[in-house]
């Protein structure tokens, strides 16, 4: 698995490998890309995908269960913890300044269509960097410095998704502090965690009227989440060697998995509005679960395919908005031209409109991790910037 929601794409030997939830970071991804599609079909306006948000928050308790299975006990003082978000932003960083850049290319083509005449205003539309456009100078800037959902604007801007990378960002400063300072060693640091993380969830359900929290309050559901993987994680360690679980039978694993991943399908359908606020049981026995890689469904997820999506899964989060704007663009200028405006209505056709639609995703994905993702990581981590070497972590 990796984390930020995405980990390291070069793992240490010894590092733990949780398959599963490798795979299903790959598959939740690709869930993400089929909900910020703009056009009509039967898959997005599912009653899963209508209350879709709320599956981003496995995204931030896998993070925290990988983070603290691998960092407890190895970030103890001020220097290792500036080497740990050195590595997070090295990780997260690159494509996402690379993927901002896209936009700001799109944002001043539409600025230059429009003032050649080559395009025409739609109602309600405001122009980038123009009075009321969420695209301006100020929010250029909150994206650079990964403040864009720190509850500094009281909307979204170009690249919408990258609001998760924003607020786990700054979740890191909370992590390495926590390692550093308070470190949680007693069953009773983690009752504490978890009562922390109760408060929380009780917080956003008075503030909001469900977990479709982005811009505004999305630190505090970052937190959420995250502290509950950091929990799982404790857990985890606790019963991973105990003899009812070594001696699980392949069956019972199996049984388990098919009925957690049927109750976190459900609660996605049948839970909405308040009740998406009770998630973090529902992640935290996912993962429990999933982290043991013992049934059918972790050997299906840990299968090639999803090995790919979740190697690529970072670049398929970050690239999917732009790519699903221009086919949206091309749905509603290119094909209603031959097949009348409202062709798109019609869901069967949207349906397979996913399909090319989710095949230049993982192209264009393919490349951004492996020309943009992977070298500036490298380049990144090869350089010091300042950093001392001396008494840092080599993980």
């Amino acid at each position: 698995m990796k984390s930020a929601p995405f980990q390291d794409s070069s793992r240490a030997a010894s590092a733990p490998f949780f398959g599963a939830l490798d795979g299903f970071r790959g598959l939740l991804a690709v869930f993400v890309a089929i909900y910020h599609t703009y056009w009509f079909s039967f898959i997005n306006s599912s009653a899963f995908f209508n209350h879709g948000p709320v599956i981003i928050d496995l995204f931030f308790v896998f993070s925290g269960f990988l983070l603290f299975t691998l960092y407890a006990g190895r970030i103890g003082s001020p220097a290792q913890g500036a080497h740990f978000i050195k590595k997070r932003f090295a990780r997260l960083y690159p494509l996402h300044l690379f993927v901002l850049c896209i936009f700001i290319l799109f944002s001043s083509l539409r600025v230059v269509l429009h003032a050649v005449g080559a395009a025409d205003l739609e109602p309600n539309e405001v122009l980038p960097f123009q009075p009321g456009a969420s695209e301006s100078i100020t929010s250029l800037l909150s994206n650079l410095t990964l403040t864009q959902a720190m509850g500094v604007h009281d909307y979204n801007s170009f690249n919408v998704p990258a609001w998760t990378i924003s607020v786990e960002f700054f979740a890191y400063f909370t992590f390495a502090a926590m390692l550093i300072w308070a470190p949680p060693r007693k069953n009773l640091h983690f009752v504490l965690i978890g009562l922390g993380i109760a408060v929380l969830y009780g917080v956003l359900s008075k503030v909001k009227p469900d977990m479709n929290i982005t811009y505004d309050y999305a630190f505090l559901r970052c937190l959420g989440g995250f502290y509950t993987g950091v929990i799982a994680a404790r857990i985890f360690a606790m019963i991973k060697d105990k003899a009812a679980v070594k001696n699980m039978s392949f069956r019972m694993a199996s049984f388990l998995e098919v009925l957690t991943v049927l109750m976190s399908t459900l609660f996605v359908i049948y839970c909405s509005g308040k009740l998406q606020f009770l998630v973090a049981p529902v992640m935290f026995i996912f993962v429990m679960v999933f982290a043991f890689d013992r049934g059918l469904v972790s050997r299906i997820m840990m299968a090639k395919p999803f090995r790919y999506l979740a190697k690529i899964s970072y670049s398929v989060y970050m690239v999917h908005m732009i790519i699903a704007v221009v086919f949206y663009a091309f749905a509603n200028v290119g094909l209603s031209k031959f097949f009348g405006p409202e062709w798109y209505k019609n869901g069967l056709n949207g349906d397979l409109y996913l399909i090319p639609y989710l095949v230049c995703v993982f192209i264009f994905a393919h490349f951004t991790q492996k020309y943009v993702e992977v070298p500036a990581n490298r380049y990144l981590m090869a350089h010091r910037f300042g950093f001392r070497r001396k008494g840092l972590s080599k993980s």
